[in-house]
């Protein structure tokens, strides 16, 4: 039977109706299903807290061969971590791709991408102590406050909480909070918030001075990638105008030279393996309203900190 031209035309409007709406959900529909693989991506499942996030591009830093040199030779030497390798056939440097993280009062939220033999991790908690309902476990930490809570969020996504709370992973879940797009282009990275600065009190001795200088910011990013046979340490801090960051650049260099001048009147001079070595070297700029900073790491204090030679 012959088609008319007007049913025809009905067909052909309601194919084309179809057609766009396809073309129109395609976007949603692979956003939903794809594997999330950027930092901000990452970082949208974790809880707004208003703490640090920190972000480490592990299979970056492998490919690099940053993850060898900071990794350190005694955490894959202990027995515990070597039982739990074993156990759950998962070992952070082979299969950790990337994680993100925030901690502020007292709980740490994280999201690890990777490869996990989840029936292998979910039998370890239990054989430690530990409770598990589906897929989701909680377990002791280091201290009672410290309870280990873990979720599959996908095959290749863990949400992990340590919070007094055996719950507390469960804040990690898909657009849990909004994320700045702002990723800086090296494979570790933190944002702190000038709050969390001001809070800073157990750092390290002559890092103190450095943080008070930070603390009217309007958002302070640290970094740390490598630059030749070293590492680089950068920071780029956004001020509220240019006066602001004048000033800044001013009590940054001041307190640089005030520490050089303390190792100098007790006839010492610059260790490149402790932290007084590390911020003598640093050195400053400003560009309109951001401050610049750069500080070089050698070998020899990454050694120091993760236990030695490789």
């Amino acid at each position: 039977m012959a088609i008319g031209h007007g049913a025809l035309l009905t067909r052909t409007r309601k194919q084309v109706i179809v057609l766009a709406a396809l073309v129109a959900i395609a976007p949603a529909f692979f956003a939903l299903f794809r594997s999330p693989s950027t930092p901000t991506d990452l970082a949208s499942y974790l809880p707004d807290k208003g703490g640090t996030l920190l972000s480490i591009d592990v299979d970056g830093m492998r490919k690099s061969g940053l993850l060898n040199m900071l990794a350190g030779a005694k955490a894959a030497e202990e027995p515990e971590y070597k039982d739990f390798v074993q156990q759950t056939g998962f070992d952070y440097k082979h299969d950790l791709d990337a994680l993100v993280s925030t901690f502020r009062s007292g709980q740490i939220f994280f999201v690890l991408r990777g490869r996990f033999q989840w029936d292998r991790i979910r039998d370890y908690a239990m054989k430690h102590g530990g409770t598990c309902k589906n897929t989701h476990c909680a377990m002791d930490g280091s201290k009672p406050e410290r309870r280990i809570s873990f979720y599959r969020l996908r095959s290749d996504l863990m949400a992990l909480a340590i919070s007094p709370d055996d719950m507390a992973s469960y804040q990690i879940a898909r657009n849990a909070s909004k994320v700045s797009p702002f990723t800086p282009d090296a494979p570790i990275w933190v944002l702190v918030p000038a709050a969390v600065l001001k809070e800073a009190n157990s750092l390290p001795a002559g890092t103190r001075a450095f943080t008070m200088a930070l603390e009217n910011a309007e958002r302070v990013v640290f970094s740390a990638g490598p630059e030749g046979d070293h590492l680089q340490l950068s920071l780029d801090v956004t001020c509220s105008n240019i006066e602001a960051a004048s000033a800044l650049l001013v009590q940054l260099e001041n307190t640089t030279n005030t520490l050089r001048r303390m190792l100098s009147r007790e006839h010492q001079e610059a260790n490149p393996a402790d932290i007084s070595g590390v911020l003598v070297s640093g050195s400053f700029r400003r560009d309109d309203r951001k401050v610049l900073g750069q500080w070089p790491i050698q070998r020899v204090f990454v050694d120091a900190l993760t236990g030695g030679a490789h």
